[in-house]
């Protein structure tokens, strides 16, 4: 938490050496896979996609290269199937997060016409858990089964048009989530957002 809001206050204070700002709100999709490592305890393990939401704000600072921390909620989650050691009979496993995303990005504009600007970026996102929950064959496990936070790097592209800015990226889940011992679960999503500037 603490790096987060060096990091906060690092672009804050940069915003002083830069012309441009601009805040507004934004509203998006997660398409979310959680890559698993349950080998000593399920075998034939298939994972699924599973869709979430996506909202918040977001400041950008800077000209052609930007700084843009964002505020997020998000709600994110997956599934994958596979057959419990010691059992012929194949369990369904469903998680289910919603947590405040935090992204630092740092970006550059590769196309800067008037009213058209082509975007990639890449940063450091910090997930805290508000709500987290995993079901065994639709059955809540009332296990404490996730950490409470999670970390990822972010990479993307995006595309401003007038006053709305249309995001595509895909994050790598760093961290295992997981707290259950032998199991290993990373979060790894591709989300589209947009996003309204309006300053």
């Amino acid at each position: 938490m603490k790096r987060i809001i060096l990091l906060l206050g690092f672009a804050i204070i940069t915003a002083q050496g830069f012309s441009q700002i601009s805040f507004g709100p934004k509203i998006g999709v997660n398409l979310n896979r959680l890559s698993t490592d349950f080998n000593q305890t399920i075998t034939d393990i298939k994972n699924e996609s599973k869709t979430g939401l996506q909202i918040g704000a977001f400041l950008r600072i800077g000209g052609k290269t930007y700084i843009q921390p964002e505020l997020l909620y998000s709600s994110r989650g997956g599934k994958f199937t596979g057959i419990p050691k010691g059992s012929t009979d194949e369990s369904e496993y469903t998680y289910s997060i919603d947590a405040i995303d935090i992204p630092i990005l740092v970006g550059s504009k590769v196309l800067n016409m008037p009213f058209v600007k082509l975007r990639v970026f890449a940063g450091p996102v910090a997930s805290f858990f508000l709500d987290k929950e995993m079901k065994i064959d639709d059955i809540k496990d009332e296990q404490e089964v996730m950490k409470d936070c999670a970390w990822a790097l972010t990479l993307g592209a995006g595309v401003d048009v007038l006053m709305f800015t249309l995001d595509l990226r895909y994050e790598f889940g760093l961290n295992n989530i997981s707290d259950v011992e032998h199991q290993s679960v990373k979060n790894n999503l591709f989300n589209i957002t947009l996003g309204w500037k309006i300053l």
